[in-house]
């Protein structure tokens, strides 16, 4: 699947391989304004390339160094751009770890590649675009905010509004803390790197964080009736599933039921 629509001067590139006739896991990379925000999936390389010499974007920012969304430095560089990332993500991109083959297989492979680090604000002609950190997802994490036309650009902070599996490397009370922060901002349009544009931006973002407090206090409910962890998982969010096997326990139920668990004993 790889679809191009625009909507309010973003142009949204949504792509996603498909297996048996079903999409996987989609990702999306936006232009606006010359500004291209994520790098799109290493897998549609080829086609991302045919875009991005149609629209010329004369910038690039990558939310983070995770493959989804930063595994085409190479093109960029390639087009005569350096990309802006988190500081922390500069080393990441040069040398890539070799990454689990479940993402290899979704995404594709990431190349290397050099970028920058990125400051505190990324201006085009039209847009000046606030940059936000915003860990919780990974260290590296950041949000771009163009304050005047009422968006946010996201990365992985939403992706969706329930959420039953997490990775081992989140950190979920400083996604919390994010969704928090963000949701008090004053904005209209989320562009969200998995599902693409929103609308009522805060709300979306709320809705998540009253989701992962409920997750937290029936988890923390049932710890304290004596469940065990798998039982908690299943009562909580269903058995574990496929994911946590092709993922070998890196992206599973339990990793989320677990931060839930010790964020709630912290407290």
């Amino acid at each position: 699947m790889f679809q191009v629509s625009a909507s309010q001067g973003v142009t949204c590139i949504k792509m996603g391989r498909t297996m048996l006739g079903r999409t996987l896991r989609t990702t999306c990379s936006f232009i606006a304004d010359g500004l291209a925000v994520e790098g799109g999936s290493p897998y549609f390389k080829a086609k991302l390339d045919a875009v991005y010499q149609e629209h010329q974007p004369r910038q690039a920012v990558f939310t983070h160094g995770h493959e989804d969304h930063a595994g085409n430095v190479d093109l960029f560089n390639k087009l005569g751009i350096t990309p802006h990332v988190h500081q922390s993500a500069i080393n990441y991109l040069a040398s890539p770890p070799v990454i689990p083959y479940y993402r290899r297989f979704v995404w594709g492979t990431p190349a290397a590649g050099q970028s920058q680090i990125i400051g505190e604000v990324i201006e085009t002609e039209k847009h000046a675009f606030q940059v936000i950190a915003s860990p919780g997802h990974s260290e590296d994490h950041l949000c771009l905010y163009e304050e005047k036309e009422g968006w946010l650009f996201t990365g992985d902070l939403y992706v969706g509004e329930r959420i039953f599996y997490l990775y081992k490397n989140e950190n979920l009370p400083r996604m919390k803390e994010t969704l928090k922060k963000l949701a008090a901002l004053d904005f209209s349009t989320l562009f969200c790197s998995h599902r693409g544009p929103l609308q009522k931006g805060p709300e979306v973002l709320t809705r998540k964080l009253l989701h992962i407090e409920a997750l937290e206090e029936k988890a923390r409910a049932l710890q304290l009736k004596g469940l065990s962890l798998p039982d908690i998982t299943r009562q909580l969010l269903g058995k574990e599933d496929y994911m946590r096997f092709i993922s070998k326990g890196e992206f599973s139920k339990t990793a989320l039921v677990v931060a839930l668990l010790n964020h709630g004993q912290k407290r």
